[in-house]
């Protein structure tokens, strides 16, 4: 039996590699988009995951960003002084802390809705949308497969 040389220079036989580069010019192509905005992609997720929820725990906003949860409260006082959300004690619970979207935010967050759906558009434009869909599918089945331990 013989091992196939793979070498990560070529990404040849690395489905990793390749996903890899995939991600990386999609990260590229949606800060290139958001450049408009104020925010960067991280931020973007931040503000949108706000958006859906102002009592979301400072962990599940690191999750959402993919950033740790020191990142994330710095990102947050950025976040705060830039005008793009506000910090309040939660009245009944004093260890909560209400973040909500400031309108400033509110219109970077939709500008970044927009951004993220027109990079995907282009990253998909060359499958059809029974590809997409099965690119979508497979993509959640490997990461499912890699968080089972």
């Amino acid at each position: 039996m013989s091992i196939r040389k793979m070498s990560a220079s070529s990404g040849e036989g690395w489905i990793g590699y390749s996903l890899k580069i995939a991600q990386h010019r999609l990260r590229q192509r949606l800060e290139a988009e958001l450049a408009g905005t104020g925010v960067s992609a991280s931020q973007n997720a931040v503000l949108l995951a706000i958006g859906d929820n102002p009592r979301i725990s400072n962990a599940s906003l690191a999750r959402a960003a993919f950033v740790t949860p020191q990142s994330m409260q710095g990102m947050l006082v950025t976040l705060e002084r830039d005008g793009f959300i506000v910090r309040t004690p939660h009245p009944d619970h004093g260890r909560i802390i209400m973040t909500e979207l400031t309108d400033k935010g509110s219109a970077a967050a939709q500008a970044g809705m927009l951004a993220a759906e027109a990079v995907e558009r282009q990253m998909l434009a060359d499958l059809t949308g029974e590809e997409a869909r099965l690119l979508g599918d497979l993509l959640r089945r490997c990461a499912d497969a890699l968080e089972r331990t």
